[in-house]
């Protein structure tokens, strides 16, 4: 439905004045039509003769004026709201008070929502890939800003016939920082949103909640878009739903943590990784996404073992000692069964060469994915985790994120967890512009990372630079 209609079925109320009555009040526009209308008021289609264009007329419901300090309140937020200027997001022409009746002047989208595009069977994941950026280009500039959202759903996300994303409705968004207190339309104590696109602090601490509502919000949905349904009681990752690129099972499992703190924690992380996925080849072997995590400090001399890219050598020259390029040359190539052969053969040793001896162990556990990709050069220095991702399930709380160099080690700011799926290690770190990182993930002397049947994980040499 165009230009953020009110999406709840219903007749319209009685207060609401017809188009007829409108064009009195409202004598800069010829109002065309009833776009919808539901519990927050109608949307009427009008055109602005003195600017040659359509926009959208906005109508609150009476009910709302007789709120206590509404009035001042709606002022407030509707000019923060004005303030909000990106292509991604729908424009605030003009607001004010006629009649008795609150309205908006809003831009005028000529496009379906997701939520219609879904219904109609026009939504596909590829489609959905190239959405959820443009949702989250939109959601960091309100954040930017000190606005939340609180209720992105499907009827909120429209299209343009151009196929541009215009994020609708920020009218029940909550304001942030102004005068030390929190405005917002919706009345002091509200709960403000859709219950199944609520993040758990919206529901459980309402006067609490911050931008990372809206990620979760995002979360499901992005899982929506890709599955068809909601990610509702213990639901499985997108990718045992549908034929998905398995390295968003995590990103879209981050979004949907419970707790704040889990999750990402700006939207932009979110779009940065999606346009990972999209612009890398699928991995075969790989499973949901992954972020790195905390490291125990460890001797730099192991046996390098991994498979980092020849861009390793940009990163290394000059950043690294003469040590570290040593272990990047013993490191190129070393996957899969060309280092896993010496860790079966140390099995088979264990056995002092009886002939009854147990069968060997599967092959150890591998690195399939990490974020950042190791041997990449411009990541944003405002990444928050680390992320990897193994071949396998992976033991609760074993992890062996080992120090290099001092400098090459970032810091760390909360310790290593694992996500749902098992397999990915997350360590928040926070980074500093125009750095060259490097961790050893496992290595001959701290071999912490192991699967589930206790196979040590293949080491890994994870190394990336940051942007200045």
């Amino acid at each position: 439905m165009p230009s953020g209609a009110p999406d709840l079925p219903g007749h319209k109320p009685a207060s609401l004045p017809e188009p007829a009555q409108l064009a009195e009040w409202f004598p800069q526009l010829e109002i065309l039509e009833l776009l919808g209308q539901g519990g927050m008021g109608a949307v009427y289609k009008a055109r602005q003769p003195a600017l040659d264009r359509l926009v959208a007329l906005k109508i609150l419901p009476r009910k709302t004026a007789a709120d206590a300090g509404f009035a001042e309140r709606f002022n407030r937020e509707a000019r923060a709201l004005a303030k909000l200027s990106h292509p991604n997001i729908v424009a605030v022409y003009d607001f004010g008070q006629a009649h008795g009746l609150h309205y908006f002047i809003i831009e005028y989208v000529d496009g379906p929502n997701l939520r219609g595009l879904e219904e109609a069977g026009r939504l596909s994941p590829r489609e959905a890939l190239r959405i959820i950026p443009q949702i989250c280009e939109a959601l960091q500039f309100a954040h930017d800003e000190g606005i939340v959202h609180r209720d992105i759903k499907p009827e909120n996300v429209l299209l343009d016939k151009k196929g541009r994303v215009k994020i609708a409705d920020f009218g029940l968004a909550r304001i942030l920082g102004i005068e030390g207190r929190n405005w917002r339309l919706t009345g002091v104590r509200d709960v403000v949103g859709t219950p199944h696109y609520m993040a758990p602090e919206q529901v459980e601490h309402p006067q609490q909640v911050d931008h990372r509502a809206d990620i979760y919000s995002l979360g499901v949905v992005f899982y929506e878009m890709l599955t068809g349904e909601l990610p509702l009681g213990k639901f499985a990752p997108p990718s045992r739903k549908v034929q998905v690129d398995v390295r968003l099972d995590d990103v879209v499992l981050h979004t949907l943590e419970k707790e704040p703190e889990r999750r990402y924690q700006h939207v932009s992380e979110v779009k940065t990784d999606v346009e990972s996925i999209t612009s890398e080849p699928a991995t075969p072997t790989t499973g949901p996404a992954v972020t790195p995590v905390a490291a125990k400090p460890a001797p730099a001399d192991p046996a390098g073992r991994g498979g980092p890219k020849r861009e390793f050598w940009k990163l290394a020259v000059g950043a690294l000692a003469a040590t570290l390029t040593l272990l990047l040359l013993l490191s190129i190539g070393a996957m899969a069964l060309g280092v896993a052969l010496p860790y079966l053969t140390r099995e088979r040793g264990k056995s002092h060469g009886s002939a009854t001896a147990a069968a060997p162990r599967t092959l150890p556990p591998v690195v399939v994915r990490t974020v950042p990709e190791s041997g990449s050069a411009g990541v944003d220095p405002a990444l928050t985790e680390l992320r990897v991702t193994f071949s396998a399930p992976m033991r609760d709380e074993s992890w062996a994120w080992v120090i290099c160099s001092e400098d090459t080690f970032p810091q760390k700011t909360a310790e290593p967890r694992y996500l749902a799926d098992g397999r990915t290690c997350v360590l928040p770190v926070k980074l500093k512009p125009g750095k060259v990182y490097a961790i050893w993930l496992n290595n001959e002397k701290f071999e912490d990372f192991k699967d589930r049947n206790g196979n040590s994980a293949v080491p890994y040499l994870l190394i990336f630079e940051t942007r200045n």
